[in-house]
């Protein structure tokens, strides 16, 4: 191993574990608890409030959206006019460890969300054994690889398909997060053991899934719905695996620092509203009288779409999980795309996990754009989507359904901002819609279809111990980025 003048660090991710969630069952994870009493906790801000996908490459990269240019796993191709998945070969981006391992440093990782494969044998770098996102198994050393193949098999957690699932499905599914959370742990300690290391990072994606599947709100009174005590059993699960990967660092020396880019809340996301909304919107700007056309615009929806709106949702995810995953991932951008006279298509939605995002179609980004930054009917076009959207009320309550709209591309300045989305709309704390008024545009009608009881809320955290507890930066963290360059300072120590 070569010599380092910095410390070991183990650094885990509990993928979408809340803090708030966390700290109030404390006491039914004795791991965490050790660790967040003995420990230095903080709370971090992130991205994850305009785009909460944002947040792995924005933590690996240690650099704002604006940067990395990435906040979902398919996005807008402004060049072809299309909808691609993210590829090292589009969008690349590194992650903080590899010029690291490339100067020496032994690392290795296992499942960081969003990260690509490594194209070096630097390290050892292992992606997508059991991760959250789309992709193949790989590892950068075939020999380690054959061998957790072997050992551990592959693609052990599997795809989540976002539609609705039936009671016995669910309990499938609680079998499998609780199994893979023990296989994991197996294989984080079997690499440990492995490979040489002084900075060991490990992902558990579990709880994640576990959070979109069995969340359910507290006041939720449906005896049937899923249990949320199936969220806390994924947890102790995690909490176990954690406890003994910990303990089996056997080092005084290593820092531990187990750390969330965001939290998990009910599921309050009315994204099934964005493409109708955004339709209309296009169809009442395009109107010479400015007025909405009588019912639902009659958008041409392709086969992928047609599909999706009427297979059986068991079917929809039987063939999700049968066909290959470029197939896959193909697929889901083709879900978004019509055919589109982009000559008089000023906006259209963009694929999201729960947020609502537009894209503009802007003069000079986009290879056919209709609109001119900057001219009045841009501004016009802004203006309107803006009073769509905070006009729309739940048609039975009246709640209004929309708590804001940002422009990430003005938050997060940098080279690649253009690469995201134009606007992102947050929701409001109220259940899904089935029916949504506005006084300007009508009424709109549909059902968030995704099967996700709970999805993502900001609220990062990471907890600090063993040296890196006495380590000034620990004290000074505010950001994902901080925890980034906190990292890479203990491992390489002062310079």
């Amino acid at each position: 191993m070569p010599a380092v003048n910095g410390s070991r660090v183990l650094l885990i991710g509990l993928d979408s574990v809340d803090v708030d969630y966390l700290q109030s069952h404390l006491g039914n994870l004795p791991t965490l608890k050790r660790l967040f009493t003995g420990g230095v906790v903080r709370r971090l801000d992130s991205p994850g409030d305009v785009m909460s996908a944002s947040v792995w490459p924005t933590f690996y990269t240690g650099t704002p959206p604006g940067e990395h240019g990435r906040y979902f796993t398919v996005q807008w191709d402004p060049a072809s006019m299309r909808f691609r998945h993210v590829a090292s070969d589009w969008i690349d981006s590194e992650p903080f460890w590899r010029p690291l391992a490339r100067e020496g440093l032994p690392v290795t990782t296992l499942d960081v969300p969003m990260a690509y494969p490594s194209r070096t044998t630097a390290g050892v770098e292992v992606v997508n054994w059991g991760a959250e996102s789309f992709g193949n198994f790989h590892c950068n050393r075939p020999d380690i690889g054959r061998e957790i193949a072997r050992r551990f098999g592959t693609n052990v957690l599997g795809p989540d398909v976002p539609v609705d699932k039936s009671r016995r499905r669910l309990a499938r599914l609680r079998e499998r997060l609780l199994a893979v959370a023990k296989r994991r742990g197996e294989l984080c300690r079997w690499l440990m053991k492995q490979t040489a290391w002084n900075l060991f990072v490990a992902v558990f994606p579990e709880c994640h899934r576990a959070g979109h599947l069995f969340w359910r709100d507290a006041s939720a009174s449906d005896a049937g719905a899923p249990d949320d005590d199936v969220v806390l059993e994924v947890h102790r699960a995690v909490d176990r695996e954690v406890g003994a990967l910990i303990e089996a660092a056997e080092a005084p020396d290593t820092s531990v620092v187990v750390f969330s880019l965001h939290g998990m809340e009910t599921n309050h996301s009315q994204m099934h509203l964005v493409r109708p909304v955004i339709e209309r919107i296009n169809a009442t700007f395009a109107s010479p009288s400015g007025v909405p056309p009588a019912g639902r615009p009659r958008a041409k929806r392709n086969l992928t779409g047609l599909l999706r709106e009427r297979l059986p949702t068991s079917i929809q995810e039987g063939v999700a999980l049968a066909i290959p995953v470029g197939l896959r991932q193909w697929l889901v951008g083709r879900s978004y795309d019509r055919e589109v006279d982009w000559r008089t298509t000023p906006g259209f939605a963009l694929p999201t996990a729960g947020q609502g995002y537009v894209r503009l179609n802007v003069v000079g980004r986009e290879a056919r754009g209709c609109l001119a930054r900057g001219s009045a009917r841009y501004s016009q076009y802004l203006e309107s989507v803006h009073e769509a959207f905070l006009s729309l009320r739940d048609a039975g309550t009246r709640e209004p359904l929309v708590d804001s709209i940002s422009a990430p591309g003005e938050r997060f300045p940098g080279p690649r901002s253009d690469y995201l989305p134009d606007l992102s709309i947050a929701w409001r704390p109220v259940a899904p819609a089935t029916a949504a008024h506005s006084d300007r545009l009508g009424t709109f009608t549909g059902r968030l279809k995704t099967g996700r009881g709970g999805n993502h809320r900001p609220a990062a955290f990471a907890a600090v111990s063993g040296p890196a507890r006495d380590f000034p930066r620990s004290a000074s963290l505010r950001t994902i980025i901080d925890l980034t360059g906190m990292v890479r300072n203990l491992v390489v120590g002062p310079k």
